[in-house]
Parts: structure tokens; sequence; C-alpha cells
């Protein structure tokens, strides 16, 4: 195994040699929303069936840490044709065309696109929520061929998906609801990749959007209680009209003709006793 992988190594790296600079870049991002986009930097009539530096490579970005760490270049490197990938520009563009937008687990489909030896993978990629100042780590879940950013491969798309962290909120970009995903493989003459924007539909407001789905499970709660509510109030209504009812009766006739209102008679209270002698056999009443 190790022999078989050095030897597809040292042929992978004799033919970078002999061509200078080998590239990957990606030329797709398909959005959980139907949304088509591509890489910064990508142009789209670049041909992608050859793998000689021009014009195949033009639009691969290179993006190096100590380019960035100098101010060389930004976060998201430089391509041939275009030079620095401006961010700002580039997720203005991408916002003004429509950005794709991540799975429901934040997984970012994307098409990498390998125009010869060291475009390979394998690929790391990170992600920004705030435009480039920040990154964390995503979780690549499919991932391009290769070892050492080497393969033999040459005009090939290959599948890269990566996952952006839990709970990422996109804030970035003219409608504070971009992220950058970025993607690079480990390639000695680069790393090789690209950014791409995307947004994960938190508006920025990932709290709010938690927050969402509970207040709208407690609406058909309220909803449900309200008719409760209504049913209850007529039969509060008839029972303080039964008890004014009651306060009138007989005492409130005899009060038009009196003048005056007459007490209730007292209620009467009968013994479950009976007595012996003349009123044998009656009840008697306790008044």
């Amino acid at each position: 195994m190790f022999f078989n992988t050095f030897i597809v190594f040292a042929a992978v790296s004799s033919s970078a040699l002999l061509n200078v600079q080998a590239h990957g870049t990606i030329t797709g991002v398909t959005g959980a929303n139907g949304v088509q986009a591509a890489g910064f930097g990508i142009i789209a009539t670049t041909p992608r069936n050859g793998g000689l530096p021009k014009p195949f490579e033009q639009d691969t970005s290179v993006i190096r840490n100590n380019a960035i760490a100098s101010g060389k270049t930004g976060v998201c490197g430089s391509t041939a044709a275009g030079g620095n990938n401006d961010v700002a520009s580039q997720l203005a563009a991408a916002s003004a065309a429509g950005l794709p937008t991540a799975a429901a687990d934040g997984s970012v489909t994307m098409t990498l696109h390998q125009v010869n030896q060291d475009g390979a993978g394998p690929f790391t990629c990170d992600v920004s929520g705030d435009g480039g100042n920040t990154f964390q780590a995503a979780t690549v879940t499919t991932q391009v061929p290769g070892k050492f950013g080497l393969s033999l491969a040459v005009a090939q798309d290959f599948p890269l998906v990566a996952q952006m962290p839990a709970g990422m909120a996109c804030t970035a970009g003219p409608n504070g609801d971009a992220c950058i995903m970025r993607c690079r493989n480990p390639a000695l003459a680069g790393p090789f990749g690209s950014c791409v924007a995307v947004s994960n539909g938190s508006g920025g407001n990932a709290t709010a959007a938690a927050a969402a789905p509970a207040a709208a499970a407690a609406a058909p709660a309220a909803a449900a209680a309200a008719p409760a509510a209504a049913a209850a109030a007529p039969a509060a209504a008839a029972g303080t009209t039964g008890a004014k009812a009651a306060k009138g009766g007989l005492a409130g006739l005899l009060s038009k003709f009196t003048g005056k209102a007459r007490a209730p008679a007292p209620a009467k209270r009968f013994l479950v006793s009976r007595v012996a002698g003349k009123r044998s056999g009656y009840w008697l009443d306790n008044q």
C-alpha cells in the first residue's frame, strides 16, 4: 500500500514539476433553494476540457496564509486572470445574482474542477459569517480524491460537500445574510481552491430564528383557548341574570302593592322523626 502510494506520488510530482503549476477550483455551488453559483474569481468562459496553464488555470485561486498575513492578498487569495479576490465586491456580486442556501443541516454542495495533477484532494474548508474577519472550521463530508493534493486526474469534476458549524449566523454582504465558505487543498504549489458565498437563512439572528418555531407552536394553543373563553361568557351572563331573577319573585311583586320590599320567607326544615299521640303520622314543623 505504502509502495503504491509512493509510486503514484513520485509520478504525479514529476508531472507537476514539468507543468510548473497545477490547479483545482470551485466552478459550481448548488443551493438547497435551487440557486446555482460559482466560486470567487471564476470566469464563466474559461474552457474546462484541458490541463495546460493557459487558459485552463486562469481563474483558479491560490490561497496562501503568508500572502494573507502580509496583506498581499485578501482571505480568498488571488487568480492569474483577476488578481486579488476582493471579498466585498465578490459578496456584492454574489448577492445581486442570488445566494445559494445551505441545506437544513448546514451542508454546502460544491463542484470542484481539477484542472491538473496537484488540484486534487484532500480539501479542508472553513466558513466566515462576518465577511472574512474570522473563520470557523467546517466539516468536509464528501471529499475530493487525492493524496497531499495530488492525483492523476486532469480536467475532471468532483463533488465537494462541507458542513457549516451548528448555529452559524451569516451576517455579511450588502443584505446581511451571507457567509463565505473557503476550501483549499494542501498542494505545495498552492494551496488551490476557492471561496464561495452562501446563505443559511439565519439573517444574522440565529436566536430569533430558533424562537420562531416556538412562537408558531404557541399560536394554535392561544387560538384554541379563545373559543372556550367565548363560550364561558354567555354562561356567566346567564348566571347573573338568574341571580337577579331569584331576588325578584314574589317579594318583588308584593313590594308593588305595599310600597316596600318584603323579606323572603325563611326556609323550613323538617325533622326526620315521628311522635306518638294525637299528631302521630305527621312531620313536625321545625319553624
